[in-house]
């Protein structure tokens, strides 16, 4: 089979279930809900949902349990995602988080990582690394990823990583070096990249240039910066008409680069079509409420570069 879709991305498929009490509780003593709310989440879900939306074709490659909801399938599949390598796993459940907040802004969380903790036993989602130009590598298994990353190397394949949060307790520096190592774009936040530095064994983002050929750098209301072997980019931050939820805005970037990447467009378009992106997510709570379509973004992308 030839090359299908631009983007094979790897990482979570989950439920959020998003949980406001007047205060958290004490242990052994109950209190009411005062609502909750029930969302589509999972680092690889969002970035899949929202490449889609964008006319990226994309490959969602995640395992989910027997529970999975057939209105999230439901929704990927209109939205136009390859959901061929989104595998159910018996006698699991679906990776959920439920976050338990506050008035005061206060927040706890408990995760369920369904069979995404066991990955490294489970089979490799070949299709969407065979049948793609780039293999997104996101949250999950570090040792599932290394599998993943020498057979897309094997390949000839362009590999970004992207490991989120999970870089500062799922990762041993010699885990994270071969995948870096093996990958031509990295993403993080600035505390992952100053995470990312200390596994690297480097004293500058630059030095994290010896593996990676470009490294992807958001910085929340800063904007953000694409490093490359010829220099920095200062991206701005595309201004959303209001800030609602954070969550979900790094996946919403990344679906904004790639769909300039699948364009052929260079590095600077493709960081300002990712933060307009990410301001229109950022607008509504949960991760995939506000998905916009390709014409909204570059409405807000041609205020900073001509498209």
């Amino acid at each position: 089979m030839g090359v299908r879709n631009f983007v094979g991305a790897f990482g979570h498929v989950a439920m959020d279930y998003i949980v406001t009490l007047r205060r958290l509780p004490t242990p052994n003593t109950s209190i009411e809900i005062l609502d909750r709310e029930r969302y589509f989440g999972g680092t690889a879900g969002n970035l899949a949902r929202a490449a889609a939306r964008l006319g990226v074709k994309v490959s969602l490659a995640s395992f989910v349990g027997i529970d999975f909801p057939n209105d999230y399938r439901e929704a990927l599949e209109r939205d136009g995602v390859d959901t061929t390598d989104l595998r159910t796993v018996r006698k699991t459940n679906t990776p959920s988080a439920w976050v338990f907040s506050d008035p005061k802004g206060n927040q706890m969380a408990i995760v369920d990582q369904g069979p995404m903790k066991d990955a490294e036993r489970l089979p490799l989602l070949r299709h969407s690394v065979q049948d793609v130009d780039l293999v997104h590598i996101g949250t999950g298994r570090p040792e599932y990823y290394v599998r993943i990353a020498r057979f897309a190397s094997s390949l000839g394949k362009t590999i970004a990583f992207d490991p989120s949060q999970e870089i500062h307790y799922v990762y041993t520096p010699r885990l994270f070096r071969e995948l870096l190592d093996r990958s031509t774009y990295f993403f993080g936040n600035e505390a992952e990249i100053v995470r990312a530095r200390r596994l690297a064994r480097v004293t500058s983002t630059e030095g994290l240039l010896k593996a990676a050929e470009v490294i992807v750098a958001t910085r929340g209301s800063r904007g953000s910066l694409i490093i490359s072997r010829d220099g920095r980019i200062r991206i701005p931050r595309v201004r959303p008409r209001e800030v609602v939820d954070v969550t979900g805005a790094g996946d919403a970037y990344r679906a904004g680069f790639y769909a300039g990447l699948a364009r052929g467009l260079d590095l600077r378009r493709c960081g300002i079509l990712a933060s307009s992106v990410a301001s229109f997510v950022v607008e509504k709570k949960g991760t995939q409420s506000n998905l916009p379509t390709w014409s909204q973004v570059l409405r807000r992308a041609r205020r900073h570069a001509t498209f």
